[in-house]
């Protein structure tokens, strides 16, 4: 297999090498907002009912290839495995969206975005592309007082330093209490199904990406959410531990995942034609279908 790297702003992994002619949008290298700006509700639906959508990589997340077909790579998202994808999460990714350009091995750190998009810069400050929440990329250069130097698919680049930090006060909180005052900054944000980006979250891709902001990588899907981490009572539940929900009052499969706010409150994002939004557990049919909540962040 070939190793790459996405070198879109957000690359969607699409279940099938095809996609219907309103997602042609989607293959930009420069971000989803042309895409989502056309898509209606019932388009959005669409994505999941006819299972369209498996996941999605970030700028300079690394992939392994298997094949290309007609413009299309099959390929494993190495960030993104668990039990079910030992390799990583596999899907099509419209193969321009990829970079196979052999980059310089970086053993120092690395700084994720934190904020819901920041401009990738040149050298002169113009900008390349718009990043996303939870971009990874490693540093060369922090000399400078306002701007890191990062090695990316595209060459070096340059972000803010504000951009990798959290525009709110931490020193108090946990880094679940972090989580739910990060995940605030998307209330309203439509859901999109398979999405992982500040451009739209699915309900296990929000969990997905506020964990990751916080250094914790958890698996991509409920499913495999749901068998790790620690496992906590409701009585015991804090700000940050993830809620699970089943079918048939809980008997049935996993379906959604919800991340606790406190004080019986959730904030999910919950399901096509919907936006991210609190929710109190109390008052709704969830209540019954609560099966297990899991601690994935620490102290």
């Amino acid at each position: 297999m070939q190793t790459a790297r996405v070198r879109a702003a957000v690359a969607t992994v699409w279940q099938r090498p095809q996609v219907r002619s309103i997602d042609r949008a989607a293959l930009s290298n420069h971000g989803l907002q042309t895409w989502l700006a056309q898509m209606t509700d019932a388009d959005s639906v669409g994505l999941e009912q006819h299972n369209m959508v498996g996941t999605q990589a970030l700028f300079n997340d690394p992939v392994l290839i298997d094949r290309i077909v007609d413009g299309w790579a099959y390929v494993y998202v190495t960030t993104q495995c668990d039990s079910v994808h030992p390799q990583g999460y596999p899907g099509w990714i419209w193969a321009p969206q990829l970079s196979t350009a052999e980059l310089p091995v970086q053993t120092g750190p690395t700084v994720t975005i934190r904020q819901g998009f920041t401009p990738l810069l040149r050298a002169d400050g113009s900008t390349i592309l718009q990043l996303s929440i939870g971009t990874q990329l490693p540093v060369v250069s922090t000399k400078d007082s306002l701007y890191d130097l990062v090695q990316t698919p595209l060459g070096i680049g340059k972000v803010a330093k504000r951009a990798t930090q959290f525009d709110f006060k931490t020193t108090d909180l946990t880094a679940g209490q972090t989580m739910v005052q990060l995940g605030k900054r998307f209330l309203d944000l439509r859901y999109l199904w398979g999405g992982l980006s500040g451009y739209g979250f699915d309900c296990s891709g929000f969990v997905y990406t506020l964990h990751r902001c916080i250094g914790v990588t958890l698996p991509r899907d409920v499913s495999e959410q749901a068998l790790g981490g620690q496992t906590v009572t409701l009585a015991d539940a804090q700000p940050g531990d993830l809620c699970f929900f089943a079918h048939h009052q809980g008997r049935g499969a996993l379906h959604h995942v919800a991340m606790y706010a406190g004080d019986g409150w959730l904030l999910h994002s919950p399901t096509p034609g919907k936006h991210v939004t609190y929710l109190q557990l109390s008052a709704t049919y969830l209540k019954d279908e609560l099966v297990q909540i899991k601690r994935y962040w620490r102290e």
